[in-house]
């Protein structure tokens, strides 16, 4: 009886059917397992950081000079343009100075400007006989300047010690804001001392007075003060002095002034 048994349990598991549902059971479990294996590794993989590419080094700062370069375009473009404009404003200054001087009655301008070429020549001819730096250390002194400073700026200019003298008292005394260097550019153009000053709004007889004081400390005739004659008008600024030094004195009725001014006060357009 357990022969038989046996036999009939090998049969039983020998069958062809109860093998292929076996195989079958088998391979679901293989293939769930698997899947199941797949599933965890693809879920790990997209939990997983992500690592961010390496970067070239040369790249890098490729980049950054790229940058630095295009940032000091960008000053350099803004400081013609600020420049630009800063032309195109000074010569606008410079018209209505020549404008507003040819107002004035070319009788009025020429006889100033004449008594004015005097006092330059004689300041001029000053310089040759004693020494421009002679001169220069006079007028220096008066105008709140070094005499290198003024040196300099005569050879920069290329005009005379005269002239030099009137464009210094003129802009000390003006508040129009303009350099003595772009008072040497009307020069250039034709334009004479007298309708300059004029077109600062200075009057001309005060204009030829201060000039001749001027004169007479380029002549070592006066003591240099560091105080420019006083020129009234309009467009003066009259009572103002250079650094502590100023003094403004005006009867009563305003019939005449005696103040005292000095050089760099205001602003000034550079040229």
């Amino acid at each position: 009886m357990r022969t038989i048994a046996m036999l009939t349990m090998a049969a039983v598991l020998t069958a062809p059917g109860v093998a292929g549902a076996a195989g079958s059971a088998d391979k679901a479990q293989a293939k769930a397992s698997t899947k199941a294996e797949a599933t965890a590794a693809g879920g790990a993989q997209v939990k997983s950081p992500s690592t961010p590419p390496a970067q070239d080094p040369a790249s890098s700062e490729a980049a950054s000079s790229a940058q630095a370069v295009g940032a000091a375009q960008g000053s350099v473009d803004a400081q013609a343009q600020a420049d630009a404009e800063a032309k195109i404003e000074a010569r606008k200054s410079l018209e209505r100075i020549k404008q507003r001087g040819a107002k004035v009655s070319a009788e009025a301008r020429a006889k100033a400007e004449s008594k004015l070429k005097v006092v330059a020549t004689r300041t001029s001819e000053e310089a040759a006989r004693n020494g421009s730096a002679t001169v220069a250390a006079r007028l220096a002194a008066e105008f709140g300047m070094s005499a290198d400073q003024l040196t300099a700026e005569h050879q920069a200019l290329g005009c005379s010690w005269g002239e030099l003298m009137i464009a210094h008292s003129l802009d000390a005394n003006t508040t129009t804001e303009v350099t003595v260097a772009q008072l040497f550019e009307l020069r250039k153009e034709g334009t004479g001392w007298g309708q300059i000053a004029a077109g600062l709004g200075l009057k001309l007889g005060e204009v030829v007075s201060a000039v001749q004081a001027e004169g007479r400390v380029a002549a070592g005739l006066a003591k240099p003060d560091g105080k420019v004659a006083v020129i009234r008008g309009d467009g003066t600024r009259a009572s103002v002095g250079a650094g502590a030094a100023a003094s403004a004195a005006v009867p009563a009725g305003g019939a005449s002034a005696t103040a005292q001014t000095g050089v760099g006060v205001g602003v000034k357009i550079k040229p």
